[in-house]
């Protein structure tokens, strides 16, 4: 990929989760709480989280998704969805939202 490719990919890969945190306010207010946590949370950043893997522009814009994740929901909200998923797509969101149990780890 050249430079300007890859600052052009960065960009859209910014564009896209900003977005999605966007959209996910307009969910919550129509459809509630649990679909907007299905829709940003095991949906948009488990994908993002996909990605980023095998793109790097993706892989630098990942924590700022993350901690965008924490500005949209208040960390009880993510603490009792995620108590409430199966284990294993609870351990992968734990460990990508730095949640042990049901407190925030501090970073």
């Amino acid at each position: 990929m050249t430079h300007d490719g890859a600052i052009v990919s960065l960009m859209h890969s910014h564009k896209i989760w900003r977005k999605q945190c966007q959209a996910t306010c307009t969910i919550r207010r129509r459809f509630g709480l649990k679909n907007a946590l299905d829709y940003l949370v095991s949906e948009k950043l488990l994908n993002f989280t996909e990605v980023a893997e095998q793109h790097p522009e993706f892989g630098a814009e990942l924590p700022r998704f993350q901690a965008a994740v924490w500005e949209v929901f208040h960390p009880y909200e993510l603490a009792g969805y995620l108590a409430s998923l199966r284990p294993m797509t609870r351990k992968k969101l734990q460990k990508l939202l730095y949640v042990r149990g049901a407190a925030r780890v501090a970073g």
